[in-house]
């Protein structure tokens, strides 16, 4: 069972990316990070779903939210029109 609601998590992870984003953005653009705001822990993965099974593995009760280096959201949905 989740210990936080998801706006909150996304929020806490927010502003714990924020602090460690110019750090990473060196050495890991591109890559996922999952933030797990209760522990402050980060988890890097070249794929969305490796950063955030790091994150689980490491808290299985947890939620964390995620992020990709270098990019304003970590994921695009989206059409390419004709």
């Amino acid at each position: 069972m989740a210990t936080a609601t998801p706006p909150t998590v996304a929020e806490q992870a927010r502003v714990i990316f924020d602090g460690i984003k110019a750090s990473l953005e060196d050495q890991h653009a591109t890559q996922f990070v999952a933030v797990e705001p209760v522990s402050g822990q980060h988890f890097l993965g070249a794929t969305l779903s490796e950063a955030i099974g790091a994150a689980r593995r490491e808290y299985p009760d947890r939620l964390s939210h995620a992020f990709r280096v270098g990019h304003a959201a970590a994921i695009h949905f989206g059409m390419k029109l004709k």
